[in-house]
């Protein structure tokens, strides 16, 4: 008879081995006789762990989106009342939430065809398509949306902002014509119309929009944020007091912080920056590019080791952040430790491909 093996316990020692990865690391800064007595016990208790895995056991199969009580409660209500399209809505809603796409998308689907007048669940579904990548079907339904319902300036920007991310820019700047023909001094029209040209290199066009934004509304907080991080990085000086007054419009907010940071870097003060790295830490302490900045500032200074923490830290608040891996391995390799540093420039490649300033680093280590 065939051993089945007991998952629950499979999956524990899938956790072990990326907590001995970890050790892996520690492990191979020990001198080689050292090394055996802290490799040895892991070893063993793998080697229990798996013959454990091997005994059968009950095991509780994962909950599959028809199974999920709450999924359960709307379908049961869905049997007494099957031509409300609000029950449907819910049922797509935690479908989608769950990742289940194909299901979101049918329900979805069943509540149009009760309610085809609803923008509201054609943006839902969009939001589905999307998310499940079907770009083709998301863009589709909303320019169908907007052929029905020609005033929907939600649609409108919605489409827009699906074809920024998609990087169709001139097709979003098209979209976008149709809002500002409706309405020339729509704040986010000029909002979005400056994030599409900045998206294009076309800084001078992305300035003139978010600065109309402003004369719309002077506390527009996304068109200051994003102004003075343009100017910031053209290392121009008007870049402070719109950051600023981002900065004062929301606290508790850490971008405004962050970028005021980076005005600093790129003016050449690396200690301002500093100062303003540190705090955006301590509003967020998951603000990953905050402490991957705070690491390159040490990278500059030659403060290699503590280069490295920082960019531990980084790769802790952000396992999947392929740049974190990059820098730490530039900075175990300044320290020395090739081995480190490979493996750091392996990972960044594994969740990268492309990254060709990793593959570079990896071929000089060989």
């Amino acid at each position: 008879m065939l051993i089945q093996p007991n998952y629950t316990i499979l999956i524990f020692v899938f956790v072990l081995r990326k907590t001995l990865k970890l050790k892996h690391r520690i492990i191979y800064s020990l001198p080689m006789k050292k090394r055996r007595f802290i490799q040895l016990p892991f070893i063993i208790l793998i080697a229990i762990t798996f013959l454990f895995s091997c005994f059968p056991e009950p095991s509780t199969p994962p909950i599959t989106g028809s199974e999920n009580p709450a999924v359960s409660e709307i379908s049961n209500q869905i049997q007494y009342n099957p031509h409300d399209p609000e029950l449907y809505l819910s049922r797509a809603t935690l479908y989608y939430e769950m990742e289940y796409y194909d299901e979101a998308i049918k329900d979805m689907k069943k509540a149009m065809s009760y309610d085809s007048s609803s923008i509201a669940y054609r943006h839902v579904l969009s939001d589905i398509y999307f998310d499940g990548d079907k770009n083709n079907e998301a863009i589709g339904l909303l320019e169908e949306t907007i052929s029905i319902f020609p005033a929907s300036e939600r649609t409108i920007l919605k489409l827009s902002e699906f074809q920024f991310i998609l990087n169709l820019n001139e097709a979003a700047l098209q979209t976008i014509d149709k809002l500002m023909v409706q309405k020339p001094k729509h704040i986010e029209g000029f909002y979005m119309n400056g994030r599409i040209y900045r998206q294009m290199g076309k800084d001078a066009k992305s300035i003139e929009n978010y600065k109309k934004a402003l004369e719309q509304n002077d506390k527009h907080f996304d068109s200051l944020l994003e102004l003075g991080t343009l100017y910031s990085q053209n290392k121009n000086k008007k870049a402070l007091q719109y950051l600023e007054a981002a900065k004062k419009l929301s606290s508790s907010n850490p971008d405004p912080v962050f970028e005021i940071g980076n005005f600093y870097r790129f003016q050449g003060n690396d200690k301002k920056a500093l100062e303003y790295f540190n705090q955006v830490t301590l509003m967020d302490n998951q603000y990953t590019d905050a402490h991957i900045n705070s690491g390159l500032i040490m990278l500059d200074a030659k403060d290699y080791k503590k280069a490295n923490q920082y960019f531990n830290i980084a790769v802790e608040t952000d396992p999947t952040y392929p740049s974190a891996y990059y820098y730490r391995g530039i900075s175990y390799a300044s320290l020395g430790d090739k081995f480190k540093a490979k493996q750091d420039f392996q990972d960044a490649l594994n969740l990268a491909p492309s990254y060709d300033e990793a593959k570079e680093a990896l071929l000089k280590l060989e």
